[in-house]
């Protein structure tokens, strides 16, 4: 495949379901874009997240393409993609199998391993992909591990960190999608572990609750500076000395920055990744959201770390092995490479 050519992705995201499956396929089309490629999108209706695509995709073509298959391949047939990347729950199996007539590689990002997946590549970034029960067609390339994990390119980039003695600074990062009980338990925890401190709150476009944690923020002893909307957080990251984070690709983006975090199971499919980490001592795992006492568990984890600078190196280490931060420049290469034979 020639280094210009077109990648299409299909892919969701809003309150719902959060940033996770449209933050992973921007960093794939970033990394594309790298290596001389174009990107299109084609995304559920959400205006929030159309803007999120301008200035990486050539095109976006909004359309409720999970309840509408016929006119999203008709989209992407028009769209003419040299290879098309599904990240998305809502793909069933014979949609993925039809798109291999429009495009080649289908590339499927996948962190379940619970449905036939009739595609060129399967990517899962996940600490404990390889465990899982895939099985591929044959022909299927697997891509597991955090080797592929989908972090912006600029992850990559090894960063320069010095462990402080003394914690002043904690970010809270719990998703793009979600309810204020759990953020507002966490910035609680944070806050309580501090002395002259600052709490960064990172608000996704989808949380809700905002006036919830307005009143935390000024009901505060410590600095709180709630960022909303953002889409990359890197240098809130670097900032850090602790995070408080879901275990989603946030938890991995940490691991990426070196940042020790505690993270917090949002859903049913983070706890594959909490668990992973946990155990390989890369960072711990405070509870599930919506648990009772879920505060008082964060505030211990984080005590437990603020109080041993060589814990929280260790375990900023150990993430940061798991996770180089070139996993997308590597699926991206893959897909590109005139070298593979797909079919």
């Amino acid at each position: 495949m020639r280094a210009s050519s077109h990648v299409a992705f299909v892919t969701e995201g809003g309150a719902g379901v959060g940033l996770g499956h449209v933050s992973r396929c921007l960093a794939v089309a970033r990394a594309a874009l790298g290596e001389g490629a174009r990107a299109s999108f084609l995304v559920t209706p959400e205006p929030r997240i159309a803007a999120l695509l301008a200035g990486v995709a050539a095109a976006v073509v909004e359309q409720s393409w999970p309840t509408d298959p016929a006119g999203a391949l008709d989209a992407l047939r028009a769209l003419r993609p040299d290879a098309i990347v599904v990240d998305s729950y809502k793909a069933p199996p014979d949609f993925l199998a039809a798109l291999r007539s429009v495009a080649s590689p289908v590339v499927a990002v996948d962190d379940t391993a619970e449905r036939p997946l009739p595609v060129d590549v399967v990517v899962n970034g996940g600490v404990g992909a390889a465990a899982l029960a895939y099985r591929p067609a044959a022909g299927t390339v697997l891509l597991l591990g955090p080797r592929y994990a989908l972090l912006d390119p600029c992850y990559a980039d090894g960063p320069v960190r010095r462990v402080s003695d003394r914690i002043t600074r904690i970010l809270v990062s719990l998703g793009g999608g979600l309810g204020g009980d759990d953020v507002a338990a966490a910035v609680r925890a944070a806050d309580a572990v501090l002395e002259d401190g600052a709490v960064d709150v990172a608000a996704g476009p989808f949380s809700a609750g905002a006036g919830r944690l307005d009143a935390v923020a000024r009901e505060s002893r410590n600095r709180v500076a709630i960022h909303r909307d953002r889409f990359g957080l890197r240098d809130l990251m670097l900032a850090a000395d602790l995070a408080v984070s879901g275990a989603g690709m946030t938890l991995y983006e940490l691991a990426a920055t070196g940042t020790p975090a505690v993270t917090v199971c949002m859903a049913d499919n983070q706890r594959p990744n909490a668990e992973a980490f946990a155990r390989a001592r890369a960072a711990p795992a405070a509870g599930r959201a919506g648990e009772p006492g879920l505060g008082g568990a964060i505030a211990a984890a984080l005590r437990r770390l603020a109080a041993d600078p060589a814990a929280r190196a260790e375990a900023a280490a150990r993430a940061r092995a798991l996770v180089d931060g070139r996993g997308a420049i590597r699926v991206a290469r893959r897909i590109l490479s005139p070298a593979v034979a797909w079919r």
